[in-house]
């Protein structure tokens, strides 16, 4: 699969929340889907709620589609086993049925994080694909680290914000406003070189 298969257009209406290792995303996340929902929006797509006291072998995910709090179940990485990622098969599930959602007409879509599933092909890649096809706004979380391979995933083709509230929202109403594309002037990823 090329990079121009997964972005079709560079609108502004995928966004990549860029976080470093002192960044809250799923706190953001979590704020923006539940403004979405305030404002009578239907979000799509899931958010993970760390607690980084919790040291257990699940996390808690948020799936935005009903709402559900489920315990998804880790797997551990790592020598040591002292890291815990979700399982990749479950988070293929999830990608598929966020795409479907997205199909059938949310109003906007939240992916967790952006790593070496979706990369690779799999996880939350067809959801990503599909936001694009169909212009649905999409806000997706990526780690500092992983940021040039997002942008070569990409092409360049989306906006970079900061890992607050504030830029999520303001992204939003640009996307979101009547008329012309609000995003047409605001640079690219690609642009910033």
């Amino acid at each position: 699969m090329t990079n121009l298969e997964t972005i079709a257009d560079a609108d502004a209406d995928i966004a990549a929340l860029v976080y470093a290792s002192g960044d809250r995303p799923d706190l953001v996340l979590c704020a923006f889907a539940r403004h979405l929902a305030d404002t009578g929006r239907r979000p799509c797509g899931l958010v993970q709620l760390r607690d980084r006291s919790e040291d257990d072998v699940s996390r808690k995910v948020m799936v935005l589609e009903d709402w559900q709090v489920v315990d998804a179940v880790c797997k551990q990485d790592g020598a040591n086993g002292d890291h815990c990622s979700l399982d990749s098969h479950w988070l293929d599930q999830m990608g598929a049925q966020t795409a479907i959602a997205i199909r059938r007409g949310a109003d906007a879509v939240i992916v967790n994080r952006f790593g070496p599933l979706e990369a690779s092909g799999r996880g939350f890649r067809d959801a990503i694909r599909a936001a694009s096809e169909t212009k649905t706004p999409l806000v997706i979380a990526v780690p500092q680290f992983e940021f040039v391979r997002w942008t070569r995933f990409s092409s360049g083709m989306t906006v970079r914000l900061d890992c607050t509230v504030e830029s999520v929202l303001t992204w939003w109403r640009r996307v979101t406003r009547s008329g012309p594309r609000a995003g047409a002037s605001e640079q690219r990823v690609c642009e910033l070189k």
